[in-house]
């Protein structure tokens, strides 16, 4: 969606130069003025998604060389609340990532070996720079 976004605003702002900067038609002033508006626009959209994903990907580089070098943190958190998505209709796509809200921030895990409730502390063993989750242990007190 990322990528489609990013395409999208990029047609719209090719055109909008043509029609601003190069004006095939000689289209009215009024008019011009309003492409170059509407292209304004497109660009801070531009610019925003660009500074996203750049800022994802660095996280995402980060989380990879953390898992690769072994540098990843072992916490016992409490589970605040937990999210595994909605039901879905008979035949739809049911996504197995599970949100966990902690006391440290929302967390995500990607395979859910055991049942996860909230109120309970659960030793999490995860990437610090995007918060993905690798390992959920049980604690008995």
């Amino acid at each position: 969606m990322f990528a489609a976004g990013l395409t999208f605003c990029l047609f719209i702002l090719y055109h909008v130069f043509l029609i601003t900067v190069y004006n095939p038609q000689r289209i009215k002033k009024s008019s011009v003025i309003k492409f170059a508006c509407g292209g304004i626009f497109t660009l801070i959209i531009t610019i925003v998604l660009l500074t996203f994903g750049g800022t994802e990907a660095k996280k995402s580089i980060q989380s990879m060389k953390d898992y690769e070098n072994g540098e990843w943190q072992v916490k016992d958190l409490l589970v605040m609340d937990v999210y595994r998505g909605s039901r879905g209709h008979k035949g739809s796509f049911r996504s197995n990532i599970v949100l966990i809200d902690t006391d440290k921030g929302e967390m995500t895990l990607y395979l859910e070996d055991f049942p996860i409730y909230k109120g309970e502390k659960y030793r999490f063993t995860y990437l610090d720079a995007t918060n993905t989750i690798i390992k959920v242990e049980n604690i008995i007190d």
